[in-house]
This record gives C-alpha cells, sequence and structure tokens, in this order.
C-alpha cells in the first residue's frame, strides 16, 4: 500500500468517526505524517536495538559455553587424577598383602626345607657311623681271620 493510499484512508477513517473532512495539506495530517515516520523510525531503532540485543546474548552465552566446557573438563580432569590416585594406593595395599603372603608361605617352606635337611644331615650321620661301625666289623673280623 503506497503512501497516498494511506493518507486517503486515514483522511476516511477520520471523517467517518468525527464527522470532519480534513484535506492531505492540512496541518492535521501534517502531524499525522510525522508521527508515522516517527514511530517507522523508531521501529527501525527499536529492530537494531533488538539485533544487538541478541548478538550481545549470543556473545554471552558462547562464552558460557565455553566456560561450562573448560569447567567441566577440569572437574573431569581433577576427577581422573583423583580416580588414578586411588587406584595406585588400591594397588599398592595389594601388591603389599600379596607380598606378605608370598614371603610367610616361602618362609613355611623355607622351614620345612631346614627340616628336611636337618633330618638329611642326621640320617647322613648315622649312615657314616654306620659305615665306620661296618668298617670296624670287618677290620676285627679281617684281624680275627688273620690272626686265627
Amino acid at each position: 500500500m503506497n503512501d497516498s493510499v494511506k493518507i486517503d484512508k486515514v483522511i476516511q477513517d477520520i471523517a467517518s468517526k468525527n464527522g470532519i473532512v480534513l484535506s492531505k495539506d492540512d496541518p492535521i495530517m501534517v502531524l499525522h505524517t510525522m508521527n508515522e515516520r516517527l514511530i517507522k523510525d523508531g521501529d527501525i531503532a527499536q529492530q537494531k536495538l533488538l539485533d544487538d540485543f541478541r548478538s550481545e546474548v549470543e556473545v554471552i552465552i558462547n562464552q558460557w559455553m565455553v566456560n561450562a566446557k573448560n569447567n567441566s573438563d577440569r572437574i573431569l580432569n581433577a576427577s581422573i587424577l583423583a580416580s588414578k590416585a586411588e587406584i595406585t594406593t588400591v594397588m599398592e595395599k595389594q601388591s603389599d598383602i600379596l607380598i606378605e603372603k608370598w614371603q610367610s608361605e616361602l618362609n613355611v617352606g623355607f622351614d620345612e626345607l631346614i627340616k628336611t635337611i636337618q633330618s638329611s644331615r642326621q640320617s647322613a650321620i648315622l649312615n657314616i657311623i654306620a659305615s665306620f661301625i661296618t668298617l670296624i666289623s670287618v677290620g676285627i673280623a679281617i684281624f680275627v681271620f688273620l690272626v686265627i
């Protein structure tokens, strides 16, 4: 709709509602035209402000997203480090327990080995004594056999 048709429409509305006929060069129509221009300029200014505000909000949202991501990354890294430390502690404790069990089992095995070695030594000593006794007996038997 062009401006001339709009002005004619306004003149008709004023005539029908107020019973006053105005011409296009009437001062009231000048005010109407100025008012429309101010409204149009205000709409443009408001749209610009709205666009600027939208841009600022988008920048702030992007900053929040980056900050939230950085914070979540820091929290995740701290959680991973804490988990690694806890795992290391648990593994060290379990290793100590295993080493203690191995040591006790080795000690029991060594004790049995020592008992077996002592028993074998005693048997060897007894065998040597028995061998000496046999040797002495053979010596006596030979001596008696030769002397008689």
